[in-house]
């Protein structure tokens, strides 16, 4: 008879609580960056639309694909390197963690100084590709000209956007990307309103708030406990080469954003002049509150899919990728419903006399696919399928989007309804995919397109236990079905056992046990047997303390057992892997 897993003989099994709580402090933090950065387009267009008019709000929308530009380099230098950094913490090598991040300085800093140059010299040449109308040229020159020339802070922020996340740190990017935007808000009345700069002014009111952000974020990057040194290091081929498969996704996205801006800018332009135009640039700025929701939400979850991706540890990234999908779906209901029935006070904010009810429901129903599509191709870039990825993100943001436009243009309207057509048809498109991928290979889950033949031996098991002193006790002895189903004789099962419950234990007289979470992953590989403790609460490595204490004597009897010991401090929770 075939044996089945350990988890359904023992009853042990993983809970979504621990992998829940470690999300949902990722979860806000990472959605109200996403809102805040975003504020530095909003707050522009909102506030120069009052004090210039439709012009101003124009030639803003015209310059947006100079900042994408920025994005486009930031994207896929940082999130390459912080994608590979977080597999290399999950494999255990910190210092092939630190070389990617030292990588990450040096194409930052590099690529900030060469587009600063481009804005100095070029500025004018620019601006004649992104406007042909002599009312508003002027105005597109300055916004690219300060824009390009403030590159560093708005390349360089993208560091400890994602390398804090990884040090657990979310709380300060929060506090980054407030300063960011309640910053670029305050600055743009001042130059605006205060000095009557203009467009000129709206531009330097992003680029200083954006610098203030970035100096508060380094500067926690680098203070207190941190798993980074500031160190810049070229990158050698293969670090490149990876690099650049990982963060092609981001840049990918960030450079069919710009192309598509341009494409529905023109076609928008055609089919209903600049009113038109001008109603889309407050489309694109409610979506880009959207993105809170469905961009901050996967990314919430991108440092852990990639250390659990880096462990292959299917069963924990199948609970994060539900996590996803159930917090996403529910905020993008609200946020719907709430730009849906504001629809008027948008219209009033930016300015504009032309109805938005319409396209801001059309934005609404497009979410949920949105949701989906970019919780998809983020999972398939952290679990090394980035040609799936941009495939995926080829598909959304232009070729469907840009497509559906053209023909409901061409069909004389609703043109609105291009948004949910093109996310829709790209979600379909990555199902029927995902399908035909997993019928070539049998070992393959569909649409996550893991290979699940670990999971379905009996050689690794993951569950989660409470604090509290009776779970632990009854969780050690259940386990010892799993140490027997994998030929472990009775003496060192029994040691094994007692070695699990004194490590936790131990953990929980350091904290408050009711408070304590443990995530356990157990398993046997050619010979070696291994468990993997995570558990949240403060730092503690129960394995570093003095055997002469009364409370450490039980470790002594740990340390004979063990082969090797590693602790470390990621995503703000403790891991300590024991090979026996």
């Amino acid at each position: 008879m075939k044996r089945q897993e350990a988890t359904a003989i023992e009853g042990l099994g993983q809970s979504r609580g621990f992998l829940k709580k470690a999300y949902n402090a990722a979860l806000i933090p990472s959605m109200l960056s996403i809102l805040s950065g975003c504020v530095n387009i909003i707050a522009d267009g909102v506030i120069v639309g009052q004090k210039i008019g439709t012009d101003g709000l124009t030639a803003i929308s015209l310059c947006v694909p100079v900042y994408l530009v920025l994005c486009i380099l930031g994207s896929f230098f940082v999130s390459g390197t912080a994608i590979c950094a977080s597999n290399e913490i999950g494999k255990d090598n910190s210092e092939a963690a630190q070389r990617y991040y030292g990588i990450a300085l040096f194409t930052c800093f590099v690529s900030s100084a060469v587009m600063t140059i481009v804005g100095i010299f070029l500025s004018d040449t620019i601006a004649g590709l992104l406007c042909s109308d002599a009312g508003i040229v002027g105005m597109v020159r300055d916004y690219t000209k300060i824009t390009l020339i403030g590159a560093a802070p708005k390349i360089l922020i993208y560091i400890p956007f994602w390398f804090l996340r990884l040090d657990g740190k979310h709380k300060t990017v929060t506090v980054m990307m407030a300063v960011m935007g309640v910053g670029n808000v305050l600055l743009d009345l001042l130059f605006l309103f205060g000095m009557d700069m203009g467009v000129y002014g709206a531009a330097l009111a992003s680029v200083i708030a954006t610098a203030l952000a970035c100096e508060v974020g380094m500067v926690q990057m680098h203070t207190g406990k941190t798993s980074f040194r500031f160190k810049a290091q070229l990158p050698d081929w293969e670090a490149f080469r990876r690099i650049a498969a990982t963060g092609s996704p981001a840049a990918l996205n960030n450079l069919m954003q710009t192309i598509r801006l341009l494409c529905v800018n023109g076609i928008l332009m055609s089919y209903g002049g600049s009113e038109t135009v001008a109603l889309f640039t407050v489309v694109n700025g409610i979506s880009a509150f959207g993105e809170a929701v469905t961009v901050g939400v996967p990314q919430a979850a991108s440092a852990i899919l990639g250390v659990y991706q880096g462990e292959h540890d299917n069963r924990s990234l199948r609970i994060v990728l539900k996590l996803e999908s159930t917090s996403g779906m529910i905020y993008c209901a609200i946020f719907g419903v709430i730009i849906s029935a504001g629809a008027g006070l948008i219209a009033a904010a930016y300015g504009l006399k032309v109805p938005v009810y319409f396209p801001m429901i059309c934005l609404a129903v497009s979410l949920f696919p949105a949701l989906c599509n970019n919780i998809l191709s983020g999972f398939y870039n952290v679990s090394g399928r980035a040609a799936f990825a941009n495939v995926l993100i080829f598909c959304r943001v232009f070729l469907f989007s840009v497509s559906s436009l053209m023909i409901l243009a061409a069909a004389g309207g609703p043109v609105w309804l291009f948004l949910p057509i093109g996310e829709t048809l790209t979600l379909a498109t990555a199902l029927i995919t995902a399908r035909a991928i997993c019928k070539r290979n049998r070992n393959l889950s569909w649409f996550m397109l893991l290979d699940n033949s670990l999971d379905r031996s009996n050689n690794i098991i993951n569950y989660s236990v409470l604090g509290d002193n009776q779970e632990i006790c009854g969780a050690c002895e259940r386990v010892t079905g799993f140490l027997e189903a994998n030929d472990m004789d009775v003496k060192t099962t029994m040691r094994i056992s007692l070695a699990l419950e004194e490590l936790m234990t131990l953990i929980g007289m350091k904290n408050a046990p009711e408070q304590i979470h443990f995530d356990i992953r157990m398993f046997t590989y050619e010979g070696t047997f291994g468990i993997r403790i995570r558990y949240d609460g403060m730092d503690l490595n129960p394995l570093s303390g003095q055997e002469d204490s009364d409370e450490y004597m039980g470790i002594a009897m740990i340390r004979k057992l063990v082969k090797s010991v590693l602790y470390k401090r990621i995503l703000g929770l403790n891991s300590l892997l024991v090979i026996i």
